[in-house]
């Protein structure tokens, strides 16, 4: 099913539009309450070279599409898309779930589909400001990997596979990335930072 034909769907058949019963819907609640959580799930979590810079990547190299709306629904403009992130993360704590909610509420969309859009854009832009903390500390001699759950897209597979256990200097990285774009993704995505749609990978320092 399509994530409007899932939105649709929603709101024909629960007038809250929340429907735990669904898939999508359903793991944003198992991961708040069973604390099976994405790493990036909640700022605590974060490194200081995160925290530090992700508001300044949401206003300076924001590069997210806004979800999709419904036919009778106007379509969200990108300002007001970018507005948003910026607003949530200026907020410390943040964390995923109060994210997908507010998305959610602010822009009438499927909780589910909501939780799903906001988990792939904030490790995007969780991404973004940890590259742009490495490079503004001083990379040489230190070495990186391609981090995150079980590669099940060919790119990221691929990625780790010519990544060694002791890791690659960053801008290898940063070419294995582009490298993968071009191999193995139709249409990838106009970000740098990210090789495929849904991508919840990252690079990560080897310690």
């Amino acid at each position: 099913m399509t994530p409007l034909a899932l939105h649709v769907a929603a709101r024909l058949h629960d007038a809250d539009r929340v429907d735990v019963s669904d898939d999508v819907d359903r793991k944003g609640q198992f991961g708040r309450y069973e604390n099976h959580q994405p790493d990036f799930a909640r700022s605590q979590n974060m490194p200081d070279l995160v925290t530090e810079n992700i508001v300044d990547v949401a206003r300076r190299e924001f590069a997210l599409e806004p979800p999709a709306t419904p036919d009778d629904q106007e379509a969200i403009p990108q300002s007001e898309y970018r507005d948003f992130w910026i607003g949530e993360l200026e907020t410390e704590p943040w964390d995923i779930y109060s994210i997908s909610e507010a998305m959610a509420a602010r822009f009438d969309i499927n909780p589910g589909w909501a939780f799903k859009t906001a988990r792939q854009h904030l490790n995007q832009l969780v991404l973004q400001a940890r590259m742009r903390g490495y490079r503004q500390e001083r990379l040489a001699g230190r070495r990186f990997r391609w981090a995150g759950p079980e590669a099940d897209h060919p790119a990221c597979q691929w990625i780790r596979d010519q990544i060694p256990e002791k890791g690659l200097p960053y801008h290898e990285v940063v070419e294995l990335m582009q490298e993968a774009k071009r191999r193995f993704v139709e249409n990838p995505p106009s970000s740098t930072h990210v090789v495929h749609d849904w991508c919840r990978h990252e690079m990560r320092e080897v310690q």
